[in-house]
């Protein structure tokens, strides 16, 4: 995992501990704080899903289970 992919996921758990906004409006907003397409920021989330780094897998768990990414 990159520093800019890791520093996307790890933006992704601080806005969803922050906000508790659903996967859409947390994905939009960490695209927003990125200038980044919120289809950009899904594109990258799914890579480091099918990548499956055990990183990922850390910081995903520290998501809620029903967001698909």
């Amino acid at each position: 995992m990159s520093p800019k992919e890791r520093e996307l996921l790890q933006g992704m758990v601080n806005c969803y501990n922050t906000c508790h906004a659903d996967f859409e409006e947390t994905v939009g907003m960490v695209g927003s704080a990125r200038s980044l397409a919120p289809e950009d920021v899904k594109a990258t989330l799914e890579r480091l899903k099918r990548a499956g780094e055990e990183e990922y897998k850390v910081l995903r768990a520290r998501l809620p289970a029903n967001f698909p990414l």
